[in-house]
């Protein structure tokens, strides 16, 4: 399927990830998804973060507040999709007959 340019959300690539060692180019589906679950993480304490300070009255533009907040459960839900199609897969692997 092509998205074209007016799709809003860009996809998740490994540059866009938080990097702790420096830029890896070559690195392995679990470290990959390791920083995907990291940067997924770091969205929802941003969201509450900034639910937080709405409440307390400190936040000016409501905007940003709910679009930060659906872009968190946005890359919730993909994330549960991920493990959910990943679970499919190595259950698919553990009922193969050798």
């Amino acid at each position: 399927m092509k998205i074209n340019s007016s799709y809003p959300f860009n996809p998740i690539n490994v540059n866009q990830l938080p990097v702790e060692n420096g830029s890896e180019k070559n690195i392995s589906f679990s470290e990959f998804l390791n920083k995907a679950i990291k940067y997924v993480d770091e969205m929802q304490k941003k969201s509450a973060n900034l639910d937080a300070l709405l409440a307390a009255g400190k936040v000016d533009n409501l905007h940003q507040v709910f679009i930060e907040s659906e872009k968190a459960s946005i890359a919730l839900q993909f994330t549960i999709q991920v493990r959910n199609k990943i679970m499919d897969a190595y259950n698919e692997i553990m009922r193969m007959q050798i």
